[in-house]
């Protein structure tokens, strides 16, 4: 064979075996972008729907999943649940198999997860079905409970169907819970749960949540002192006209002591107060408090309450303020003697929480009034009734310096019917200047010195007699005062 002709079939070869290259290189490319926009739009109706990260039991973690389809099962034998940066956790059937129908949910728990003594055999619910990791623990060593992590829900190819980055900021026992299930893992669709143990298996305790106006529930009731065989206690009242859903409400006390005010869903009615108390011991105390009522046992050996006095702050679900006080002992009566199991109760709930004047110590017997009306309730604050004579004394002897005096009175009332009665010091009436007049609740009067029969009345002191009773009905009100007639010698 000639050269030329070696050389020519040679080339050909070559093309022919980079045009194969060129097509499986385009193919394997090809398989690439489809296999990787597979992975990016799986469109999978699965998601996370609850973490259990700092359970309230041993070896307690749990994973909820949710199919959101409405018409297709997902078998998730071999999926894996990945957390942060451990290798995955492969799925393993225990209860229910590993098929999830449209509207179930599948409950994770960890390998080493004893179920039928734990907690969560009397929670989960039969329609659901659980499974276990391959592991005893999520992760080489279980789940953060202090820092935020990742945690993932892989399918058996190892594609990613869902993740979400939880926030470490629960109590000891309560989840992390998924709001709306049909839609992405914002953070502010995530809610740590209300309720002691999570919901695995079922529906959500988090819902969602009216906005409160401030001021709608305020705290009314402060027992910081308590005395031997009582607890420490707040009460609450709510002052608006609907109820309130107390889940998520949440009552910080100094710079570190935070408190739930109710672990289960919880309405409280309008005009109804609820109280939120260390001890049990308060059922002791307080008969008209009963277990299950409109209270809460923390369990603590306190609330935090201490006796120099501190903050106390009130959150909604949102972490928007509601009401807070500082108060302090200064707060109690002028005659308290001691503060020991006496409570600081508010005059009304509709008052000011921060202002001093609002607040005094309890008169009850008991020492408290937690759930009902406090001791020193008032309808409505009314200053009192004050009244001046300018000048003082004055000198009617017609040269046209002080001949008259002007009685300024300002009243508790906006209206009241008023009488002013002048007696010499004898305690004999010597001048009516106004009998059973309608007033406003500021007014003058001037007194020109003379009697009834238009005499002057003599030097000498005077008793000036106010008598109010406000309109329709109302405390009499009597104020003296005394006036001094001069004249010059």
């Amino acid at each position: 064979m000639r050269i030329r002709d070696i050389l020519f079939k040679t080339k050909s070869q070559i093309k022919n075996i980079m045009e194969r290259k060129y097509f499986f290189l385009s193919l394997a490319f090809f398989f690439l972008i489809f296999r990787l926009h597979a992975s990016a739009q799986t469109g999978s109706p699965l998601t996370l729907s609850e973490i259990m990260f700092y359970p309230g039991e041993t070896n307690g973690e749990f994973v909820e999943l949710y199919n959101t389809s409405s018409t297709d099962t997902i078998d998730i034998s071999g999926y894996k649940i990945k957390y942060y940066t451990s290798s995955p956790n492969i799925l393993t059937s225990f209860i229910g198999g590993t098929k999830l129908s449209p509207g179930q949910f599948a409950v994770i728990l960890q390998g080493s997860y004893d179920y039928y003594g734990g907690i969560y055999k009397t929670l989960i619910p039969a329609n659901a079905i659980i499974l276990k990791i391959s592991t005893n623990n999520f992760g080489s060593s279980g789940m953060s409970n202090s820092t935020g992590r990742d945690v993932s829900l892989l399918n058996g190819a190892d594609s990613i169907l869902d993740t979400y980055s939880y926030t470490a900021d629960n109590s000891a026992g309560y989840s992390d819970e998924k709001i709306i299930l049909s839609k992405n893992n914002e953070p502010g669709n995530w809610k740590n749960s209300t309720v002691i143990n999570g919901t695995p298996g079922f529906k959500s305790s988090v819902i969602i949540m009216p906005h409160y106006s401030r001021g709608s529930l305020v705290i009314n009731e402060i027992m910081y002192d308590p005395g031997e065989g009582n607890s420490e206690y707040l009460e609450f009242f709510n002052a608006s006209e609907d109820s309130i859903q107390l889940s998520g409400f949440q009552v910080n006390v100094g710079s570190a002591s935070k408190y739930k005010m109710t672990t289960i869903f919880f309405l409280l009615p309008p005009k109804e107060y609820f109280v939120l108390s260390a001890s049990s011991s308060i059922f002791n105390i307080y008969p008209n408090l009963t277990p299950g009522g409109m209270i809460t046992i923390s369990g603590t050996t306190s609330l935090s309450l201490l006796n120099e006095g501190t903050v106390i702050v009130l959150k909604d679900s949102y972490g928007t303020t509601i009401d807070s006080v500082i108060y302090t002992p200064a707060w109690h009566g002028k005659n308290v003697v001691t503060t020991k199991n006496k409570s600081l109760e508010k005059l009304n709930p509709k008052f000011d929480s921060n202002t001093l004047s609002n607040w005094n110590t309890c008169v009850s017997s008991e020492g408290g009034t937690p759930g009902r009306q406090n001791s020193i309730f008032s309808q409505n604050i009314t200053r009192e009734s004050t009244a001046t004579v300018n000048p003082n004394p004055f000198s009617p002897d017609g040269d046209g310096f002080e001949d008259f005096t002007v009685i300024n009175f300002e009243l508790s009332a906006q209206l009241s019917q008023v009488r002013i009665k002048v007696y010499d010091s004898q305690g004999r009436l010597v001048r009516t200047l106004i009998e059973n007049r309608l007033s406003s609740s500021n007014n003058s009067v001037v007194f020109d010195g003379m009697d009834d029969s238009a005499k002057p009345l003599r030097i000498g002191i005077y008793i000036l007699l106010i008598e109010t009773v406000a309109a329709g009905g109302g405390n009499v009100e009597v104020i003296k005062l005394p006036v001094v007639i001069a004249r010059k010698l």
